[in-house]
């Protein structure tokens, strides 16, 4: 018993005595394959980088111009639209009143038309006249000196016409100036008629009274009906996109990567698990604040927005929720690029 080479000899490990500690264990292992299971489940599976985004959603506002009562209403809730649709009509009295007295100022500006061309036509008879005269004067002037050089005449019974012929010819000289300044007035006027023209009021009173769809979509919302009084810029139909092929992503400050412009990615549908492609226009910070696909409330995140361009062909449903991974090897992202 006091020797020290003594060694107690080994225990023997059994299999079935190994099993059933391996049995013993299996909380862990249930915990373990639960784990797995879980990463596997979640879009994205067991991509290490991913972030969450939604395809892109856009609305169009359709609002009149102007103030009114809306006498029509052409679209119901969850109509398709497509673009230049009318939607609706307005009855505006203030328009009405409005084209009356355009009306009254387009026929005193034919009116103010009328007068301008008289003018220019007297204008130019009395140049005629002024310029006959002249050339009288000058004819009379020339057959008396032709008389005094050759003394058929006396000197003082010469009327001297000359003042008369150097007056009537500074008048002659201020005609051209007059006529074009009234022909100038005559164009502005006529311009301003033509912006009056009857044909194009009535026109831009029905542009004004038409609610139109600028784009195609679907009527997400109806926020008046016939009979309310609208006012200008307050929406009357809220239309939704129908489809989109872009889609916007955001990733927290503290999962930060580098994802550069140009760089395809993944995008895993959080619904029906389907993979589409797409490639990133861009790449700008952004603030948020909860929920962001997370559930908490109350709370300011700060990251990045990303914009993704979807491959051509490629579209998804309005609001869809995705996620959005790089797309490279599942090796490259958990131990990175060699």
């Amino acid at each position: 018993m006091t020797d020290k080479t003594f060694k107690r000899p080994a225990l023997r490990h059994r299999r079935r005595h190994l099993i059933k500690q391996l049995f013993n264990g299996w909380p862990w292992l249930v915990w373990m394959g639960a784990a797995v299971a879980v990463l596997l489940l979640l879009p994205g599976g067991m991509n290490r980088v991913r972030f969450h985004g939604i395809a892109e959603r856009t609305y169009e506002y359709v609002s009149p111009l102007e103030s009114g009562r809306l006498k029509t209403l052409l679209v119901n809730l969850g109509d398709p639209i497509h673009e230049g649709q009318l939607i609706g009509e307005l009855d505006n009295e203030t328009l009405a009143s409005e084209m009356l007295m355009d009306q009254a100022s387009l026929m005193k500006s034919r009116d103010k038309i009328q007068s301008i061309r008289c003018d220019i036509e007297s204008l130019k008879l009395e140049k005629a006249r002024t310029a006959a005269e002249l050339k009288t004067l000058e004819g009379q002037w020339k057959r008396t000196e032709e008389l005094r050089s050759k003394n058929l005449i006396l000197e003082q019974d010469i009327d001297d016409v000359r003042p008369q012929i150097e007056a009537l010819k500074e008048v002659l000289a201020q005609y051209p100036a007059l006529i074009k300044q009234l022909e100038t007035r005559l164009e502005m006027a006529e311009a301003d008629a033509d912006l009056l023209n009857g044909d194009e009021l009535k026109k831009l009173q029905e542009a004004q009274c038409r609610l139109v769809a600028a784009t195609a979509g679907v009527v997400a919302e109806v926020l008046h009906q016939p009979g309310d009084i609208i006012q200008t810029g307050d929406s009357v139909v809220r239309i939704s996109n129908v489809s989109t092929d872009r889609i916007i992503a955001f990733m927290p400050e503290e999962k930060r990567m580098d994802l550069a412009e140009g760089e395809h990615c993944r995008i895993i549908s959080s619904v029906s698990r389907e993979i589409y492609y797409g490639v990133v226009k861009s790449v700008t910070a952004d603030i948020r604040k909860l929920p962001v696909f997370t559930g908490f409330a109350d709370q300011i995140l700060r990251g990045r927005r990303i914009v993704i361009q979807l491959d051509e062909g490629t579209e998804l449903m309005p609001g869809e929720q995705v996620v959005v991974v790089p797309d490279v090897s599942l090796f490259e992202q958990w131990f990175g690029k060699k």
